[in-house]
């Protein structure tokens, strides 16, 4: 029988520990090392059974793995990618969760150790930790993946495309899309950094509205909680920061901003009417439908 799996999971947050659970109950023959730099949640993963192991960054022993996933926040990912492919055994599989992929899969083709395939699951919430993860995150969501890059052996990356691919289709993930790392940043640009640009404006706004913040926040009901849902997830605007288009998409943004309070001052029943043509155009969208909240996990015994 061939041995088991070895992966290892760097980050162990909402996304990461809940790749571990995940990974847990539907290969349970896995072995996992947890790497984080919190004692806390390491133990946590220990007591849940999420990994077999754990250890620090400094601590880990990459050469043993078939796989690692890098699940940190944007930057910090970005730093230690290098450093840990080179701790890692040649041909083997690299790869992440960054919300933005041209700089990071960047950064991984300049070097040949390891493949390296960039990946970005849409998925998560506004909670953080591994005390939020939950094995059903992954349930019916759509993972991007990208071309590998690094090692260049053919043999090497085929069996990488097959094993990223076979990881999140076991997490649970519907759909796994095949997209460049530029394309990806210009769409989820739209997709997810700019919503939560503004999400995070209009919160702040509350914030800084002084006398009026007790009334605004005893009115705020369905619609204030839905938009600014992502700004309780500051994960995106690490990866919004690497993301090359979304200083520009911010700009028209503003720009369209004033251009609709301009109309309201000075035009505004073709403001009403140019903003009723938007609600339309949203109700006909076709967006992926919404993937039911994961049930609260049971502790094992």
């Amino acid at each position: 029988m061939p041995a088991p799996e070895r992966i290892a999971i760097v980050g162990l947050g909402l996304i990461g520990g809940s790749l571990a659970l995940a990974l847990r109950r539907s290969r349970p023959d896995t072995r996992i090392l947890g790497i984080d730099v919190d004692p806390r949640a390491r133990e946590q993963a220990l007591e849940e059974r999420a990994a077999d192991a754990t250890a620090t960054l400094e601590d880990a022993d990459f050469r043993e793995c078939d796989t690692v996933v890098l699940c940190t926040p944007a930057q910090p990912l970005l730093d230690m990618l290098p450093g840990v492919a080179a701790r890692m055994r040649p041909g083997a599989l690299l790869t992440d969760v960054c919300g933005a992929k041209e700089r990071v899969c960047t950064t991984a083709a300049a070097q040949d150790r390891v493949v390296f395939i960039g990946g970005h699951p849409m998925a998560g919430t506004e909670f953080r930790g591994f005390v939020a993860a939950n094995p059903a995150l992954f349930s019916r969501c759509t993972v991007a993946l990208c071309p590998p890059v690094g090692a260049k052996d053919p043999e090497r990356r085929r069996e990488a495309i097959l094993r990223v691919r076979d990881l999140w289709t076991a997490c649970g993930a519907d759909k796994l899309l095949d997209v460049e790392p530029d394309a990806h940043d210009r769409a989820i640009t739209i997709a997810s950094h700019l919503p939560y640009l503004a999400a995070a404006a209009v919160a702040q706004a509350l914030l800084e509205s002084d006398k009026d913040t007790v009334l605004a926040r005893e009115l705020a009901a369905g619609g204030f909680r839905d938009t600014t849902r992502l700004a309780g997830d500051g994960t995106v605007g690490g990866a919004a920061a690497l993301n090359r288009f979304v200083p520009g998409a911010a700009r028209a943004l503003a720009d369209r901003l004033r251009a609709l309070a301009q109309d309201l001052e000075q035009r505004p029943e073709a403001a009403l009417e140019q903003l009723a043509l938007v609600a339309d155009e949203r109700r006909r969208m076709r967006m992926p439908a919404v993937a039911p909240t994961p049930p609260a996990r049971a502790r094992p015994r």
